[in-house]
């Protein structure tokens, strides 16, 4: 199977309605991945159809969780999931953040050569960043803990906002570490095709 059937065969499985174009744009997001990978070790993943299923199907995964317009991907990486999202989103604004040049680099060659208008790489800390306050949706899946998400993230949502991390087992531990500012919404079961490992959602508001 091709990289483009893979892709196609993954998103209808998980029902995500994606068109010939995005999933051209996805085997061209991931073509540069791998290309770029070998130079910058962007990720530790070397093998491309591992790549499709743990990082690109996994992106997909939170497809359904994504209902407002401006969203930030805090510690993005090579753009896992925020780059993927916004190929699926072009009318939604995505804010990648990082502070790892080499990453952000990487990114900014992606947004060039595929002409992703809809994404800002912000190479720097979280808390310096400027827009807070003003996002519908923080996403995450690279983050340590949920504590260490929201104790870095807490003023970036809206007050209409949530918190979307991503997660491997059902995190009951760091569930209940978390700061009282926050409270869980749910925690939904992902299931992505081909991935053995158990992954969840969590999904949180800020209280008042």
């Amino acid at each position: 199977m091709t990289h483009f059937e893979t892709i196609q065969k993954g998103a209808q499985s998980m029902g995500a309605a994606l068109s010939d174009t995005t999933i051209q744009t996805l085997v061209d997001y991931l073509a540069l991945l791998e290309k770029w990978n070998k130079a910058y070790n962007l990720t530790a993943i070397r093998d491309v159809n591992q790549m499709i299923s743990l990082h690109l199907l996994d992106s997909l995964a939170t497809l359904p969780y994504i209902k407002g317009d401006k969203i930030i991907d805090v510690g993005t990486g090579p753009g896992l999931p925020g780059m993927v999202l916004a190929i699926c989103y072009p009318e939604k604004h995505f804010t990648l953040l990082d502070s790892n040049g080499k990453k952000m680099r990487f990114l900014t060659q992606v947004k060039m050569e595929l002409g992703i208008g809809n994404v800002t790489v912000a190479n720097e800390r979280v808390e310096k960043h400027a827009n807070q306050g003003s996002y519908d949706h923080v996403i995450s899946r690279a983050f340590a803990s949920l504590q260490d998400m929201i104790n870095w993230t807490l003023p970036l949502p809206k007050s209409s906002g949530n918190f979307l991390a991503m997660k491997g087992v059902y995190p009951s531990d760091e569930i209940n570490a978390l700061p009282k500012e926050v409270e869980v919404q749910s925690v939904e079961p992902l299931n992505v095709p081909s991935v053995e490992a158990e992954r969840h959602m969590v999904i949180m508001t800020r209280k008042g």
